[in-house]
């Protein structure tokens, strides 16, 4: 039985706008860093908003206590956004016709809590037989505990797994554990994925 393992920000849903807007906000306001939306998209689809700030914030005096600083504010912002996210065009098509195969379905994330509320408001919940957040006490992508966690739990092995996502983290992550990958993304991209597609409906091609 195949086994599939969603990110979710860009890749099942459009969040973007709104973690753009939260961390320019964020930055700006505890900081006086000024940066572009352009920007912080592109550098946060690089690796992760963590790692961008992390990377940014490298000469406070304390940096750990900075990012602690960026994402109390940022976590506040980015809330506004949630009734505004929507679903990436025909995600819930392939959703659905992997359901209909019996696929086992799952979200990892590096969202908070704020994951599961999202999954029940864009009604798509039902077709993950588990979400997972590293709010739950796992390290976060590319480390690969999430996903071990996972295939121990569901008895998954590693040739019927794939890990479907929108950054090189996410395929980085797949790889980590021996999976196949699947990279969302229209841009060409410098580093090694297993498939790469522009739109979701050529997954089924895939899997």
């Amino acid at each position: 039985m195949e086994s599939i393992v969603w990110d979710f920000d860009d890749t099942i849903a459009n969040s973007y706008p709104g973690i753009v807007s939260a961390t320019q906000k964020s930055l700006r306001e505890n900081f006086d860093i000024s940066l572009s939306k352009d920007t912080i998209f592109k550098e946060s689809k690089k690796n992760s908003v963590r790692k961008f700030v992390t990377d940014l914030l490298k000469d406070e005096d304390d940096t750990q206590k900075a990012v602690d600083i960026f994402y109390k504010a940022y976590f506040r912002y980015e809330k506004d956004f949630h009734d505004k996210i929507t679903l990436i065009p025909h995600i819930e098509d392939v959703l659905k016709y992997y359901d209909e195969k019996h696929a086992m379905q799952f979200i990892i994330t590096h969202r908070d809590n704020s994951i599961y509320d999202l999954a029940e408001s864009l009604g798509i919940e039902h077709y993950f037989k588990e979400i997972i957040s590293v709010s739950n006490g796992f390290k976060r992508k590319p480390d690969p505990d999430m996903l071990n966690y996972l295939m121990n739990k569901y008895d998954i092995q590693k040739e019927d797994l794939w890990v479907i996502g929108d950054r090189q983290i996410d395929v980085d992550f797949g790889h980590n554990v021996g999976a196949k990958t699947i990279l969302l993304n229209a841009n060409e991209v410098d580093f090694d994925y297993d498939h790469k597609v522009s739109d979701l409906l050529e997954i089924e091609k895939i899997i």
